[in-house]
């Protein structure tokens, strides 16, 4: 274990453990004298030097907000404070103000603001001690660095709905690393083509499919996927290629596509997640609902470093109007955020109970480890304290339903809108028609000249594609679904 990975386990165990405020005050110093000698020595680097600082003082100020408002209640009792007391409020009010003039000093705030607290009330449910987000702590290359924690979880219960991944181009050969600019679109996409293209139908089922004009994401170049189920961006400064499987593509990809990328990336040096969706559905919605989700972000349950993360509504709230509502958690640009919302009146059938959780979890501020790619459910659980502590306890026995059962209830409802607009906009016509009209003559005159799927109907027709295409049939299944 090096220095840095040992000074984090102290912060940690400190930030678990209730102390006095003598014991905080002394210990805190400790731990500090402890990261100012590791730089001395050249044992961390001042980089790493300044993010333990910011990690104790958020710690420590945690601990002292939650004495302040101890020592607050006892001041609004009619008896007089005792002597422990009246020194403990002294005490609290010295290292408040140390830490505030040390903050004043120029130094920056924790690192991702772990441990810094709001000044709004929680309940005592979830009150102190507060674990600094519900993640890990590692040292890397780029500095400390949280990673999702994995929670005990028996059952499969969750699974994979969006996966985004990196390759780099030395994998291949040195030279794709320096390629001339004037050569580099032509060989890169040579390289796709031929090997890519390949690897990606092994590991999915479905390869490239159009090159696009441009690319995007700071990507000179970029591929669609076969039937829009991901991306291949490729021309960065990270001598990268990024390969992004979106929510269609997960859904409709070979039964174990997970543990195959597990494998692919494993042996692939300076191969990285940097995007991972992990999704939840409830399609009776027996085990939560959206008001009940609300209630738990009203009880501020949905804890993350050290806050009370951004929440927003969308929909309808005050007057549901069958459309489907969401909850947002936190904000995207982040490391995670979570996504709650009503599926199936979403996807059109307005007494659908179907009700999905998401959460999305990136790159950006912290590391995610290969092995979400094995037990999303662990990493599900683990996200947020309300789902392990609420949400599990409920589910029992509960299995996350097979990928054919969640591709034939979304076709269901898709279809059987499709049908409900059809006949609200145009049945009148058609009932009038066939008055005078022979059946198929009149379904010949009435269907397009061109043979294009309708957006509604898109999921369906490409997982009945992609069912053929990987030898899984599944049109009967479909067929008898809508």
């Amino acid at each position: 274990m090096d220095k840095a990975c040992e000074l984090i386990n102290k912060i940690q165990d400190f930030d678990k453990n209730i102390h006095q405020l003598t014991e905080v005050y002394e210990q805190s110093n400790s731990i500090m004298d402890e990261i100012v000698l590791a730089a001395t020595y050249s044992e961390i680097d001042l980089r790493v030097c300044q993010n333990l600082k910011d990690y104790l003082n958020g710690v420590v100020q945690n601990k002292l907000n939650h004495c302040q408002q101890l020592i607050t209640k006892k001041q609004k009792q009619p008896r007089e404070n005792s002597v422990v007391q009246t020194f403990e409020h002294k005490i609290a009010k010295v290292l408040v103000n140390t830490a505030e003039s040390t903050a004043k000093q120029g130094l920056q705030p924790p690192i991702y603001n772990m441990g810094v607290t709001d000044s709004q009330q929680v309940s005592e449910q979830w009150a102190f001690p507060r674990y600094l987000d519900n993640h890990k702590i590692i040292s890397t290359g780029k500095g400390i660095v949280p990673v999702p924690i994995a929670a005990k979880v028996d059952n499969g219960i969750a699974g994979i709905d969006w996966v985004s991944f990196s390759i780099p181009l030395s994998r291949f050969h040195e030279k794709y690393s320096s390629l001339n600019p004037l050569v580099e679109d032509e060989a890169l996409t040579e390289l796709l083509e031929s090997v890519i293209d390949q690897e990606l139908f092994e590991l999915f089922g479905f390869g490239l499919g159009q090159k696009r004009d441009k690319g995007m994401h700071f990507n000179k170049y970029a591929y669609t996927l076969q039937d829009d189920l991901g991306m291949v961006l490729y021309g960065n400064t990270q001598k990268s290629i990024i390969v992004q499987i979106n929510g269609s593509g997960c859904a409709l990809a070979r039964k174990g596509w997970n543990e195959q990328l597990y494998k692919y990336l494993k042996q692939i040096k300076g191969s990285k997640l940097s995007r991972v969706d992990i999704c939840f559905d409830d399609f009776e919605g027996e085990y939560i609902t959206l008001d009940e989700a609300d209630q738990w972000d009203t009880q501020e349950m949905f804890w993350v470093s050290g806050r009370v993360p951004d929440s927003r509504h969308a929909g309808n709230w005050k007057r549901p109007n069958g459309k489907g509502r969401t909850l947002y958690i936190g904000v995207r640009e982040s490391g995670k955020s979570c996504r709650i919302y009503e599926k199936g009146k979403e996807k059109g059938d307005v007494l659908s109970e179907w009700v999905r959780i998401e959460v999305e979890f990136k790159a950006s501020d912290r590391y995610l480890e290969l092995e979400m790619l094995l037990s999303p459910s662990q990493y599900f659980i683990g996200a947020y304290p309300v789902f392990n502590e609420v949400l599990l306890p409920r589910l029992g026995q509960y299995i996350m339903p097979e990928k054919t059962e969640i591709i034939k209830k979304q076709s269901q409802i898709e279809w059987k809108k499709a049908i409900e607009i059809t006949k609200s906009q145009f049945g009148k016509y058609i009932r009038q028609f066939r008055k005078v009209y022979d059946d198929s003559e009149l379904l010949t005159m009435l269907s397009s000249s061109k043979d294009e799927v309708p957006k509604r109907l898109k999921f369906s027709a490409i997982a009945a594609m992609q069912a053929v295409r990987i030898n899984q049939p599944i049109y009967e299944e479909l067929a008898h679904a809508v």
